[in-house]
């Protein structure tokens, strides 16, 4: 700011220094004045305003207006509060040259404290609470504070009163020693909803085997967010961090659970864990038995189960069992075939489940394979092969179950009953059935069969024979043995139909039709025992039909005919392929179809078909007929307009004189089913204000309709409305201040003058009307509806009465002491009110519970202020109350004892302490406790506990006074409870393992620890470690306190003998062997020291070598038994030895095999082999079956291998190739197509090398279409010895061709703009089939459905017919393809104002194109396709794209024009200077049109007179609607009316900031 200049420097003489000084002691002696520049601090600063700081000064006549600076600056609001400072008095004008100062210091200091505080609903706070939290150590010394629920500190707040659940203002105001006030301070307090306490099981158990996690605990709550603690601190809340749910769980630990939702959390709950150790069952075994081989001892079960299983199982299953764990049982008797199931379950406790394992015995049937049945062997021609051959047919009294074989062995390849023989060639087959097969371990049994395979007899191939319908009669009678190609044995077989009846040859076919296609006739011949059969077909192709018309040709209504009317549909039965003509014959015109009928004048028309002929086939000519038949003539109408209040006087009107030159017999309809019709007459009086149309109709003898429409309209009149029912009343002083006077009338026009009074005679009284000032009485208003033209309608009167309110008296207040209730209770209000009207009623408005009819009952209330509200109601149902307030102040409360607190001396901690207020109730902590017992434990409010013995302590309280209040002493308890140690053996054993449940002590509730003191209770399954001590404790039931001090236990474990177990790799020796180590049977983990047990008294043995010589071949079994130490029992192992004898691999061999040969078993020609060795290299069968299919030449080595030596011997194997014509096939060839070699159509496995016959062209297997006949050729593949016979394959080839396409339209015509493709041309044609394009005349250059099309190009069609053929000929499309220019711009600089409504049409006015006339420029939002916008859319910011329409081709520019308008030159903008955000719907916001488009990062902040900020805003936030935006504020809600300042910033990067001011009004 610039200092203004002195009037030293602006007088330059006497004169005008002079005039100075008088016109500066005029404005002075108009400035308020200031006795007291520094007044006495202020004793009551609370609420204190700038208007309460005008008593400290003198208004000289023109107001005081305070600043905080000494000149400038912005005026403080009246109601504004006062802070400690220095302020300057100025007048109402603003112009005091000199302002006055006064420096204001409160007595009270403000807090200088941030009062906000946040709670959770579970902490339960209280007005009090939030003092002793925050507002405590503000409080003066010897001082107190006072809280508010207003800003206007009427609703003082109770320090009992519960702080309720959200945001809350609380005002406040410090009290010094000498009752001096603080200026308000604001305090937000917000309670937030702790979440509610989840409720889990406790204890919870698991089973160790499931590796128990934290997160497998149930936290007791649907919530997502708690979490797990392992510990609480002293004051109860978790100690973090928190724990991961992957935390394994620790048995016997407590957990706690908390729900954290963010701001608050729940209160901690415990759970307990406890973790079970499982049992063991041990691992299931299987056993198997043939059912004539079974035990006939007994053997325990227990010692088939693998693993280290419990021995406190039971065992149940199909047979009893003794000797309990052990499992003992005879399974003899189970001869029946099955699996029987034994089962080992030993019980579990907790929340481990039971162990269970099973011991399996599988017992099999000794079955039979049967024997050949007379059906063995099957004999089958090779055409008559069965695909399902029951090979159990060739068996009789087999078991059912067992394997099938191809060969006779059970070693060869496995195949499945049914058999499919099918691919079989002559000769014999064998088919081996096995029984009892691996894992069965009864004797093998085998069965073999056989199968005969014949050779058939040849009858030919076909030559399959097509006709020409109109071909029939001159082929007519056929011989069938055409049909053939003459390989067949003879001509003596029988021919039958596709009904298998038997023809005569040759055959009449004349009666062959299309559709009957093809005739099907079978050949079949027989050599005596196998018969063949060939089949050929007798294909009738079609000839072309001109169709019949129908019976009835179509007649139309003039200018109904369809634009696109298919002729097609005026026959039946024809070939669509064909050229239509106008007239009865084909000498005229050509005319499309479907053909335009829409243009045609009434009369008959004649259109004649000539349809294309198929090869040489044609059809008859046929004419059809059309017939236009002229329309009926309704008239011409003319309209008619009425005034609404003119309508009875014109009423009925007959329409007919409405229309001009109309044929009579037609009808009228309503329209708008407006309900005035009556045939033509029209009842006016029923229409309202507005547009009817009723129109006439005539439909003649040809079904031929027209009409024409009349329309009638209706104009509005002036209404004045009726008055309602019954006018409204209102009490004195609660009328309001904006009261529309229309509201007391029904159906009015709301334009026209309201007057006062019963007519238009007195005065004009604004609407909306204040009846906020009115006295009680009644008032009239009349009002006068503005005329619509000539139309008018009468006055119409309202009244309106104000009503006078009752008197409830003027109420005083009453205090009282909170232990004086009972002496002044019952208190008449009455008492406390003076001059009021009998009748009314009281209210509790605190709901206290205290009032009975005027009476209070004091004793009912707690510690505050209570009111209590005296209403009438009058009988006009006008209201007045009165309050009275009683206030209760507090006394001091010892509080009530609670229940005795009792501890354990186990439990207490070093130095711990205990809380005597915790032993009271509604206590008030200030005041002095008492060591009645002299313990010298107690410290102020906290005892130790640690150091007392047993026994009863008393400690007695006595509360501070508070003035003359007190209350008496309240004594409390506390007891420590101990329990004697329980009584137990010393020293106590065990064998091998033992757990702390298998401890003993006597005593209730027995617990067991490691060490003498401390320590965590032992789970019972922990596991006892030999010479370990440990200590044992009680708890009492009835204190359940547990023994301070532990009896001591030696604990001494011994272990049982381990004989070790059978080794993974049992023995296995020859009967050679004299030196056989059983030792080696074992897994090595066996105790030394035990002896060996010859089980099957071989008389071998001595010691732990067992001498196999001469031994048979078999098993054998030893037991290796060591004895044990008591009290632990001897334990053994068997192991089973297994002795072989040397082999025989046989003698070596040759064999030499067609490649088409089956399967031979090259273990069979070595003559005396033993089984049970393998061939290498390995065959396919990974057997010794050799298939020459898939094995190859070359030596093949049998070898044989035990514990005696390996042995082998060779087969020499030789394959020689069969031939291999490979597979019949047919060829479709097209008449186009290219050459094609019919070797590859034979399949990979032809052989090269063969002859094809007939001969073909190329002398060789190629086949050319244009060169070479359909029919069918074969090849002839020559066998090599031993292979044979011969090999053949036929390939069947046909010929076929595609009509040519029917052009429609040679030079089609397109726009560029719409991006012509490829499949556009197909308009221009009509196909039958799928059609092709070409790009050249050679249809080397194929297209796609999706290329564009080019100007002046040539195309090329053909289509494929639905044998895959493409037509020999192509049809040739001349193509034009039109384009308009790109517009261009006349000015490219013009820009626009947004604000002037811009539209698209002003952009096509700026092209230089454009012609109005023609609306020339289409406009689109995007380059290429897209929707037209239409030209009256307003401009927005945005890019727009302009095409340029061809008048002549009616095509669009393809390249459009982009054009981006500038609609931000509107200049700079100007601000208003005001806006009124009442409502109404006008300047309810202060903006400007399209400010966020001209200035789109603006920014706008606005101040009030305090220089606050109130509003802060851009493009993206509301705008300014008369409320802040901001942070806090004392005012909430509307802002008041008044002058603001605001500054704007446009941050275009040209503008400098603006600043200016507005007034805000409602």
């Amino acid at each position: 700011m610039k200092t203004k200049p002195t009037p030293m420097n602006v007088c330059s003489h006497i004169f005008c220094c002079l005039l100075f000084l008088l016109m500066s002691f005029y404005a002075t002696a108009q400035c308020p004045t200031i006795t007291d520049p520094n007044p006495p601090p202020i004793c009551d600063a609370s609420g204190y305003t700038f208007n309460d700081l005008n008593a400290l000064a003198t208004d000289n006549g023109n107001g005081i207006v305070w600043y905080d600076v000494a000149s400038g600056g912005t005026p403080f609001n009246v109601n504004e509060l006062v802070s400690e400072g220095t302020y300057y008095a100025d007048d109402n004008s603003g112009t005091c040259g000199v302002r006055a100062s006064i420096t204001i210091d409160f007595q009270v200091d403000p807090s200088g404290e941030n009062l906000d505080r946040i709670y959770c609903s579970n902490e339960s706070a209280t007005i009090q609470t939030y003092i002793d939290d925050v507002l405590l150590g503000s409080i003066p010394s010897g001082g107190a504070v006072e809280v508010y629920n207003d800003f206007d500190l009427t609703d003082q707040a109770n320090p009992t009163d519960a702080i309720p659940i959200g945001a809350s203002n609380y005002y406040i105001v410090f009290v010094d020693n000498g009752g001096c006030k603080s200026q308000i301070e604001i305090g937000q307090v917000g309670v937030f909803s702790a979440p509610t306490d989840p409720t889990p099981a406790s204890p919870q158990e698991f089973c160790s085997d499931s590796n128990p996690l934290v997160g497998n605990l149930d936290p007791g709550t649907t919530s997502t967010n708690f979490l797990w603690y392992s510990s609480l601190d002293g004051s109860g809340d978790p100690i973090p961090p928190a724990l991961a749910l992957t935390e394994p769980l620790v048995d016997g630990n407590t957990y706690y659970v908390q729900i954290d939702d963010i701001f608050c959390v729940s209160n901690p709950v415990a759970v307990t864990v406890n973790i079970d150790t499982p049992v063991e069952a041990g691992s299931s075994a299987n056993l198997e038995y043939c059912n004539d081989n079974l035990p006939g001892a007994d053997f325990d079960l227990f010692d088939e189960l693998g693993g280290t299983p419990d021995n406190t199982g039971t065992w149940t299953g199909p047979l009893a069992t003794s000797n309990g764990f052990r499992g003992t049982v005879n399974i003899s008797s189970l001869t029946t075939a099955g699996t029987y199931t034994f089962t080992y379950t030993v019980a579990s406790t907790g929340a481990c489940p039971d162990a269970v394992a099973t011991v399996s015995i599988e017992v099999y049937e000794t079955l039979s394979s049967g024997t050949p049945s007379a059906a063995n062997p099957a004999s089958y021609c090779e055409s008559g092969l069965p695909t399902d051959l029951d090979l159990f047919s060739l068996l009789d009294s087999e078991d059912p179950g067992g394997q099938w074989t191809q060969g006779t062995l059970s070693t060869d390849p496995v195949v499945t009953s049914p058999f499919d023989l099918t691919g079989f060639t002559s000769g014999t087959y064998n088919f081996t059935y096995t029984q009892n097969l691996l894992p069965n371990p009864c004797p093998e049994e085998s069965t073999t069969v056989q199968v005969v395979v014949l050779a058939d007899p040849d009858a030919g191939n076909a030559v399959n024979q097509t006709f020409c319908e109109n071909d029939l009669a001159t082929n007519s009678p056929f011989n069938l043995f055409d049909a053939l190609d003459g390989s067949q044995d003879n001509n003596s077989g029988t021919w039958t139909d596709a009904a298998n009846a038997t023809v005569s040859n040759p055959i009449d076919i004349t009666g062959f039709t299309v559709a009957g296609s093809p005739y099907l006739f079978t050949y079949t011949i027989d050599n005596g025992t196998c018969s063949d059969s060939e089949q050929i077909s007798i294909t009738i192709e079609d000839a072309p039909e001109s169709g019949t018309p129908v019976a009835t040709f179509p007649e139309f209504c003039e200018g109904t005919a369809p634009a696109s009317f298919d002729l097609f549909d005026l026959l039946n039965g024809e070939d669509q392929t064909g050229t239509w003509y106008v007239g009865t014959d084909n000498t005229g015109a050509t005319t499309p179809n479907p053909i335009d009928l829409s243009s045609l004048t009434p009369g008959t028309y004649d259109y004649t078909f000539d349809v294309d002929a198929i090869g040489s086939c044609d059809d008859p000519l046929v004419t059809v007929q059309i017939t236009i038949n002229p329309l009926p003539n309704t008239g011409t109408p003319s309209p008619a307009t009425f005034c609404e209040n003119d309508l009875a006087a014109n009423s009925p009107l007959d329409l007919f004189g409405q229309l001009a030159g109309e044929d009579s017999g037609g009808t009228w309809t309503d329209d708008d089913t407006s309900g005035a019709l009556s045939g033509s007459n029209l009842d006016l009086t029923a229409l309202t204000i507005g547009s009817f149309n009723f129109t006439y109709t005539i439909t003649d003898v040809n079904g031929c309709t027209n009409s024409s429409t009349v329309t009638i309209t209706v104009e509005d009149a002036p209404e004045s409305g009726t008055p309602v029912a019954t006018f409204p009343e209102f009490c004195e002083g609660t009328a309001p201040a904006s009261f529309d006077l229309f509201d007391l009338l029904n159906g009015e026009d709301q334009t026209g003058t309201w007057y006062v009074g019963t007519d238009n005679t007195g005065a004009t009284t604004p609407n909306p009307i204040d009846l906020s000032s009115l006295t009680p009485g009644t008032y009239d208003y009349t009002f006068d509806v503005d005329a619509i033209g000539s139309c008018d309608d009468p006055l119409v009167t309202v009244q309106i009465t104000i009503n006078p309110l009752p008197n409830t008296g003027t109420p005083s207040p009453a205090t009282f002491c909170e232990n004086d209730l009972a002496a002044n209770s019952p208190l008449d209000l009455f008492g406390q009110l003076a001059g009021e009207d009998s009748g009314g009623t009281w209210a509790d408005d605190d709901t206290s519970g205290a009032l009975s009819g005027s009476n209070v009952d004091l004793t009912a209330l707690a510690i505050g202020s209570y009111n209590f509200t005296y209403s009438i109601t009058d009988s006009n149902g006008c209201t007045n109350s009165s309050t009275v307030t009683i206030t209760v102040e507090d006394a001091p409360e010892s509080g009530t004892a609670n229940t005795p607190v009792e501890f354990c001396i186990s439990e207490i901690t070093t130095a711990q302490t205990y809380n005597l207020f915790d032993l009271l109730t509604d206590e008030d902590q200030t005041g002095t406790w008492n060591d009645d017992d002299a313990t010298g434990a107690l410290s102020g409010n906290l005892v130790t506990i640690d150091g007392l013995a047993s026994g009863t302590y008393d400690f007695t309280y006595d509360v501070d006074a508070i003035g003359s209040c007190d209350d008496v002493n309240v004594t409390v308890s506390i007891i420590i409870n101990d329990t004697p140690a329980p009584t137990a053996s010393a020293t106590q054993e065990f064998c091998d393992s033992a757990t702390i449940g298998d401890l003993s002590a006597t005593g209730t509730t027995i617990q067991w620890y490691d060490d003498a003191t401390g320590g965590t209770a032992l789970d019972g399954t922990t596991a006892l470690v030999d010479g370990e001590d440990y200590y044992a404790t009680q708890t009492d039931g009835t204190t359940n306190c547990e023994s301070s001090t532990r009896t001591q236990v030696d604990v001494t474990i011994y272990q049982s003998p381990d004989a070790g177990n059978p080794n993974t790799t049992a023995i296995v020796a020859c009967n050679d062997n004299n030196n056989i180590d059983l030792f080696t049977g074992l897994d090595g983990t066996e105790d030394t020291g035990g002896t060996w047990q010859d089980d099957d008294a071989t008389g071998a043995l001595t010691g732990n070598i067992f001498d196999a010589s001469g031994l048979a071949p078999g098993t054998y079994d030893f037991t290796y038994l060591v004895s044990a130490n008591a009290p632990c029992v001897d334990d053994s192992t068997t192991i089973t030895v297994t002795i072989e004898e040397p082999q025989n691999a046989g003698t070596d061999a040759t064999l030499d095999i067609c490649s088409t040969d089956t399967v031979t078993d090259l273990f069979s020609l070595l003559g005396g082999a033993d089984a049970g060795g393998s061939w290498s290299p390995a065959l396919a069968s990974g057997t010794g079956d050799f298939d020459p299919t898939t094995d190859t030449s070359g030596t093949y080595t049998y070898t044989i291998t035990n514990a005696c030596g390996t042995v082998s011997s060779d087969v020499v194997v030789t394959v020689i190739e069969a031939p291999n014509a490979g597979a019949n096939a047919s060829l479709a060839a097209c008449a186009g197509d290219g050459t094609t070699d019919l070797f590859t159509l034979l399949g990979v496995d032809a052989q090269t090398g063969g002859t094809w016959s007939p001969a073909l062209t190329s002398g060789t297997g190629v086949f050319d279409p244009s060169m070479d006949t359909a029919g069918t050729y074969t090849y002839t593949v020559t066998a090599i010895a031993p292979c044979s016979p011969d090999a053949t394959a036929d390939v069947t080839v046909t010929i076929d061709d595609s009509l040519p396409v029917v052009v429609l339209d040679p030079n089609p015509t397109f726009c560029l703009a719409d991006a012509p493709t490829v499949a556009d041309l197909s308009d221009s044609i009509r196909a039958t089939g799928t059609v092709n394009w070409y790009e050249d005349a050679a249809l080397t250059m194929p297209l796609s459905d999706t290329d564009n099309i080019v100007d002046g190009e040539d195309y090329y069609a053909t289509q494929t017919n639905s044998t895959g053929c493409e037509s020999s000929v192509a049809v040739q499309i001349d193509v034009t393809v039109n384009d308009a220019a790109t517009p261009t711009l006349d000015d490219f600089n013009e820009d626009y104002c947004i604000n002037d409504g811009p539209t698209l049409n002003t952009l096509s006015q700026n092209i230089v194109e454009y012609d109005a006339a023609l609306d020339n420029i289409v406009w689109y939002d995007v380059p290429i396709g897209g929707v037209p916008i239409p030209d009256t859319s307003a401009l927005g910011n945005t890019t727009y794209y302009a095409a340029l329409v061809d008048q002549t081709t009616g095509c669009e520019s393809s390249v459009r024009l982009e054009v981006t308008p500038d609609i931000t030159a509107c200049g700079k903008i100007s601000l208003p200077d005001g806006f009124s955000p009442n409502g109404d719907g006008m300047n309810d916001t202060y903006d400007i049109d399209n400010l966020d488009i001209l200035y789109p990062n603006f920014e706008l902040e606005i101040y009030n007179r305090n220089g606050n900020i109130v509003y802060k805003g851009n493009a993206s936030t509301p705008r300014f609607d008369g409320t802040s935006n901001q942070g806090r504020v004392v005012v909430k809600g509307d802002l008041p009316v008044g002058v603001y300042f605001y500054i704007f910033r446009f941050n275009n990067g040209v503008d400098a900031p603006e600043q200016g001011r507005l007034y805000l009004s409602r």
